[in-house]
């Protein structure tokens, strides 16, 4: 479950029109989100509450090996920042939920320049009692860059400053970091290969995004590199207009190399899989991941909302399919011209329109459905584990629950311990509970 003050930044990004799905950091987010989700551990309880507009604050107490807890507090003077942000009772449980992402392309047009006013965001928390303090500084100085300021402070351990300069134009996104901790120095972009919109408005290109990145490190003080690069490709199946997503990754430097498969069979099913390969060491890894979602009756909070603004976004097809009779006009020669030229160009036409009503009518059964509860599983061969989480509400709290079973010795990874020592049943090796409330 994504934590409060993680929606309430979510939300800023949003009503800034910072696009996060287009930063490197997450450009494998759809796969990981299914294979990789996080099980709670122990106890977790937390309690937020918005003050006012711009002010949020969370309380979290939870017993995991001994008691301790964290307070938080959040400001940010970005308008509509408090319409955006839901209460646990009300707010869209795919919203709250770390799941399957669609992709979309990015596109920067002039009415969000115009639209866009300089905002910030300031966030602390103080953990305690390991007196540890979190902070967090977001700037939006234009509609393409953002400077963000990371730091954490602690008595019993070294403090650590992360900075970003992050800039995204749509197409590129390029992105700055310098961390203290070992002098650390990092470069990430991301290129889409999808510039502007199609006149046509078809899936091939409003609905299809290929974008390929890389990111390069450097410790300073170790004298120590890193590099990968992931290329990315989400699109529609034309057929039944359901969203599908691939990826591939390859760090040259540890010769480690990963492929991802994730589809939404249906708006209450997704699929995820992963190979991971080294072409030094020849191991490898597959991996399975599934979410089932369960929908209620009642149709979901801002459901009128969505639902206009999708009907405002369709695309008049119509129009474009008679456009060639706006060209010329009197002369029956042209006129018996247009004509043929709509025959011809019907098929191409139609087909175009099939597709999209497909891509749109999955889409509105996803914008439609309730939601209530979430149910996710994924394994892995090489690690021998099963992990499941349960996640949905109950009267206005929203609950994580989860386990992962596992068949290897609790006390060594599962690549070092012999095969004949294993046992032939799983076991539990890590169980949680988490709650939320938010008013």
């Amino acid at each position: 479950m994504i934590d409060y003050m993680q929606q309430v930044l979510r939300a800023f990004e949003s009503c800034t029109g910072w696009n996060r799905d287009n930063c490197y950091e997450n450009i494998t987010s759809t796969s990981e989100n299914v294979l990789n989700f996080k099980i709670p551990e122990g106890l977790k309880c937390q309690v937020s509450n918005s003050s006012t507009a711009h002010t949020f604050s969370t309380f979290e107490l939870s017993n995991h090996s001994v008691i301790n807890g964290s307070l938080a507090y959040l400001y940010s003077s970005g308008k509509g920042l408090d319409r955006s942000v839901s209460s646990s009772g009300n707010v869209l449980l795919q919203n709250a939920v770390e799941s399957y992402r669609q992709i979309q392309p990015s596109y920067l047009d002039e009415a969000s320049r115009k639209a866009f006013e300089p905002s910030s965001l300031w966030f602390g928390r103080m953990y305690y009692p390991s007196s540890t303090l979190e902070a967090m500084v977001v700037k939006r100085l234009n509609p393409e860059t953002q400077l963000v300021a990371k730091c954490l402070s602690s008595l019993a351990h070294t403090s650590v400053l992360t900075l970003y300069w992050q800039r995204d134009s749509g197409q590129n996104c390029q992105e700055w970091v310098f961390s203290s901790n070992e002098a650390l120095v990092g470069y990430r972009m991301l290129h889409n290969f999808v510039g502007s919109q199609s006149k046509l408005n078809t899936s091939l290109y409003n609905n299809s995004s290929l974008s390929l990145g890389a990111e390069f490190w450097f410790g300073l003080l170790n004298t120590s590199p890193a590099c990968s690069t992931t290329m990315r490709y989400s699109t529609h199946s034309a057929n039944t207009g359901r969203p599908l997503t691939l990826t591939f990754s390859w760090n040259p430097l540890f010769g480690h190399v990963s492929s991802t498969y994730s589809v939404k069979t249906s708006s209450n099913a997704t699929i995820s899989t992963k190979f991971d390969f080294n072409l030094y060491s020849i191991e490898s890894n597959l991996s399975f991941g599934c979410e089932l979602w369960r929908s209620g009756k009642e149709a979901g909070p801002n459901q009128g909302t969505t639902q206009t603004a999708s009907r405002r976004a369709q695309p008049q097809l119509a129009e474009t399919k008679d456009m060639f009779y706006h060209l010329m006009a009197g002369s029956s020669n042209s006129q018996k011209l247009m004509e043929d030229l709509n025959v011809t160009f019907a098929s191409p036409l139609n087909k175009i329109q099939k597709e999209r009503s497909n891509i749109q009518k999955f889409e509105k059964s996803l914008v439609d459905s309730n939601f209530t509860s979430v149910c996710k599983l994924s394994t892995s061969l090489r690690d021998q584990n099963l992990k499941v989480l349960w996640e949905g509400r109950y009267k206005g709290f929203l609950i994580s629950a989860g386990t992962e079973l596992t068949n290897a010795p609790l006390d060594l990874p599962s690549n070092m311990v012999d095969e004949s020592k294993k046992t032939s049943f799983f076991k539990p090796a890590k169980f949680g509970l988490q709650l939320q409330y938010s008013m």
